[in-house]
């Protein structure tokens, strides 16, 4: 059900859930599977004693209904992390209506979530306007974006090295992350198809319940200029990013998207210091805009992801490596891991002030 490993002093309770490979009814047993596990955690943790703050996330919504119940149970604050806004991102998406009974639980399950926690950290500026809409009061939000550990991007001096490890022998473009059904990967596909005359290859790291469906659509378009590669550890994503000549990161254009994400991928790239093709809606691509860290296209837009890979090709290396300093020096003065952990702590501290 759960295991419990030492790391660097601290205590992590892994807890089981159940596999799924496809976005169907075995992702909601996932989700519900990982919550109903992590409530039957709840008696070891009254035994070696309760936690003062239980922190509920919601990359999925029963995950931190779990945390709120478990904080009840114990005695503990409750503290709610909005990572993904449930359900909106899923009527935005057009997946689902609001009337539909799933959405109409979602909208119950977030209403008491929101009622519950007494600090609500979002990771997007944008969720702060939608959470006051629904008449959170504005004190109890705090505002912790995503971030590094900057320390974790010293990458190893031998570039060439890195390169060949990854089989990377041309221009090299990687995406590096989920590939599920938000992220809208075929965007990259299709482009890559649109410049199979340059000599670029996309490389797509990592792995979701979509990918079995981009590699098939990759092999249904004859695409030869993409890879795919299973997921890296993190402790290797640095080589791997300092290996490529460029990253990308796409999302579907849904209106959530475009002011309630905060991708740790986009901050893992502006670490690294490689230029950046964003096609994100809103707020993610005005960050790359503003920092002056790439080329912002539209998502879901393949033709103007394919055209900003061929100007990015034409442009001088200088530029490109400028691009890339560019963007790690807005990282380190906006999204150091470090100072984002002062925050937090600070928001924590001010909940028995």
């Amino acid at each position: 059900m759960y295991s419990v490993e030492q790391r660097d002093g601290a205590a992590f309770v892994w807890v089981g859930s159940a596999e799924y490979r496809r976005n169907d009814w075995r992702r909601a047993w996932n989700m519900l599977s990982f919550a109903w596990n992590l409530l039957r955690t709840a008696s070891s943790m009254r035994r070696e004693g309760p936690p003062d703050v239980i922190i509920g996330s919601s990359p999925h919504p029963f995950a931190a209904l779990a945390a709120a119940y478990l904080a009840r149970k114990l005695g503990s604050r409750f503290v709610l992390e909005v990572r993904d806004l449930w359900p909106q991102a899923l009527v935005d998406m057009g997946g689902l209506r609001e009337s539909h009974p799933g959405v109409k639980l979602l909208r119950f399950i977030e209403r008491r979530l929101y009622a519950r926690a007494e600090r609500i950290v979002v990771l997007a500026a944008g969720a702060e306007r939608y959470l006051t809409e629904r008449g959170v009061d504005p004190e109890r939000i705090v505002y912790v974006p995503n971030g590094v550990h900057l320390d974790n991007f010293r990458v190893s001096p031998d570039r060439r090295q890195s390169r060949a490890r990854f089989g990377f022998d041309c221009f090299t473009i990687v995406y590096a992350g989920a590939h599920g059904p938000a992220n809208a990967l075929e965007t990259i596909v299709k482009a890559a198809q649109m410049v199979s005359d340059l000599p670029v290859k996309f490389v797509l790291v990592g792995d979701g319940p979509a990918k079995d469906s981009l590699v098939e659509l990759a092999r249904s378009l004859a695409v030869r200029n993409v890879q795919f590669l299973d997921p890296v550890p993190k402790s290797e994503m640095a080589d791997l990013l300092s290996a490529a000549d460029a990253a990308v990161i796409t999302l579907r254009n849904a209106q959530a998207f475009s002011y309630a994400v905060s991708p740790n991928k986009l901050f893992d790239y502006m670490a690294a210091g490689r230029p950046i093709l964003c096609a994100v809606p809103g707020e993610v691509a005005q960050l790359v805009r503003t920092a002056g860290a790439g080329i912002p296209v539209e998502p879901e837009n393949e033709a103007q992801l394919a055209d900003a890979v061929r100007q990015l090709v034409a442009l001088p290396q200088t530029e490109r490596e400028q691009m890339g300093h560019r963007g790690r020096a807005y990282l380190e003065a906006h999204f150091d891991r470090r100072a984002l952990a002062g925050r937090l702590a600070e928001a924590l501290a001010s909940i028995w002030t």
